[in-house]
């Protein structure tokens, strides 16, 4: 599938968090649709938002806020912690996460978080279309699609969420990982 004219200004998105993060000297990783697309080293669907887990970004907030707004991005501060930044007619959405024995994302604030490996958010880039991404593991995207729960009890699952899952299913099958055993590490508070 060739890139449309929004994934174009998506990826564009995409090295402007890397740029800002970098700046900042955190680390932010593509969670989210996207991350079948570069595990699977091509665009499978167009996208209408982008998603990202960055490391201590409460700490952080009011530094990437004001480095957005230079860049033209009005800034939303959700109540569970997280930004949210647009500009014309581009969303991308930024979660906390922090570094302790486990990684721990603050998905519902202090209401709810996820532990999982450190080593599903890897320091090391993948490529994708020319550009160097931080991305999360293709083993937290995939458990994210089968349980959804996790995230939202209310979740409803569409055609999307079921290609995406059948499509890091046979990826990570390929690589020898044993699907059935990942939920099991992770734990949500």
């Amino acid at each position: 599938m060739a890139l449309s004219e929004t994934d174009q200004k998506y990826l564009a998105a995409m090295g402007l968090v890397e740029g800002v993060s970098r700046s900042l000297e955190t680390t932010s990783w593509i969670w989210g649709g996207f991350v079948t697309d570069i595990h699977a080293v091509r665009v499978l669907r167009e996208h209408d938002d982008l998603d990202y887990l960055t490391l201590n970004l409460h700490q952080l907030m009011d530094r990437f806020e004001e480095m957005f707004a230079g860049q033209g991005w009005q800034a939303h501060i959700y109540e569970n912690g997280d930004l949210r930044l647009e500009k014309d007619g581009l969303k991308v959405h930024l979660g906390n996460v922090e570094f302790g024995e486990l990684a721990r994302w603050t998905h519902n604030g202090e209401k709810g978080s996820l532990l999982f490996p450190l080593s599903w958010l890897s320091p090391a880039v993948m490529p994708f279309h020319g550009m160097d991404l931080h991305v999360v593991a293709a083993e937290l995207q995939y458990v994210l699609k089968e349980h959804p729960e996790l995230l939202n009890p209310d979740w409803l699952i569409r055609e999307k969420d079921i290609i995406e899952r059948e499509c890091l299913r046979d990826i990570l099958i390929k690589r020898g990982i044993d699907v059935s055993s990942l939920h099991k590490l992770i734990t949500s508070l």
